[in-house]
């Protein structure tokens, strides 16, 4: 496969992982943006409840899920683009140009696998958030943002030493 197509490949897999892990932690989401919105009328002497919490949180799940839907849309355009043979991207890969991307996909690898390395088990989300006992299991979206983030941590490494490798020829 010609690096082109690679790169093709790699945002298509790309954008589906992050499409994957908007949608599946859409009602954390949703929760963070209702939670700061409660502690910003608190800030501010507004600490009347909102009466209409709830369809506004069923419109931000939505809206997490539409945006999580339309990433990974894009990201399976981009595969099918990669497996037909058509990039859309304009090729240009010198051997320098090469390295630097290889050099900037590790450094993002590495400072994703640092961050979630560094990430604790489980804290509350936000100011309201609720504390879950280590021994209780993520909920299900937590577990497939988990899975997909390290999958976006594998495809920078790993395509970060292959460009790194192209370039260094």
């Amino acid at each position: 496969m010609n690096l082109t197509r690679e790169w093709t490949a790699f945002a298509g897999s790309l954008f589906t992982l992050m499409g994957i892990s908007i949608g599946a932690t859409a009602r954390r989401g949703a929760e963070d943006a209702l939670a700061w919105e409660r502690q910003w009328r608190v800030a501010v002497g507004d600490a009347s409840p909102a009466r209409d919490e709830e369809p506004r949180r069923r419109r931000l799940v939505l809206a997490y899920r539409a945006g999580g839907a339309f990433f990974a849309a894009i990201g399976l355009g981009f595969l099918y683009a990669a497996a037909a043979g058509r990039a859309p991207f304009v090729a240009r890969h010198g051997a320098r140009d090469t390295a630097v991307g290889g050099l900037i996909l590790l450094a993002c690898g590495l400072a994703t696998a640092f961050k979630t390395a560094r990430a604790g088990r489980r804290a509350p989300r936000f100011l309201d958030g609720e504390m879950l006992a280590d021994d209780v299991p993520a909920p299900l979206g937590e577990r497939v943002a988990a899975a997909c983030s390290y999958g976006m941590i594998a495809l920078f490494l790993s395509f970060g030493v292959r460009l790194l490798r192209e370039g260094l020829r």
